[in-house]
């Protein structure tokens, strides 16, 4: 997934939550203040970055009701940023929509994003 297309689907996930969050309480998907703290990088963090290690972020499927691949993915992206933040980094290098199983759009199973947490400078 390229850089830019994480940044739109973070951007879209944290608007969408948002404006839900007012109806429906606190949310495990919604960013942290920390959590909006990290960035998403596509190029190796420099030398003076320190590597972290692997990081994960998920959007189980069972309970999300009719959510596309797209939108559970966006979630998964939330909960990446928040773990890397709950890590002690700031930067997400090669942030990958790693979901190996799904049927189709409309019926997917759980999203799953990884990636390498960095703590720079």
């Amino acid at each position: 997934m390229a850089i830019k297309k994480i940044y739109l689907v973070v951007a879209a996930a944290s608007a969408a939550v948002l404006l839900l969050n007012g109806c429906s309480g606190s949310s495990k998907y919604q960013l942290t203040p920390a959590g909006q703290q990290v960035k998403f990088v596509d190029t190796k963090p420099a030398d003076s970055c320190h590597y972290i290690g692997k990081v994960e972020g998920r959007r189980g499927s069972f309970f999300s009701g009719n959510k596309t691949h797209s939108e559970l993915i966006r979630d998964a992206a939330v909960d990446l940023l928040n773990n890397a933040a709950t890590m002690g980094g700031n930067t997400v290098y090669d942030a990958q929509d790693t979901t190996t199983k799904y049927i189709s759009d409309l019926a997917p199973t759980d999203a799953v994003m990884q990636g390498e947490v960095y703590k720079c400078p």
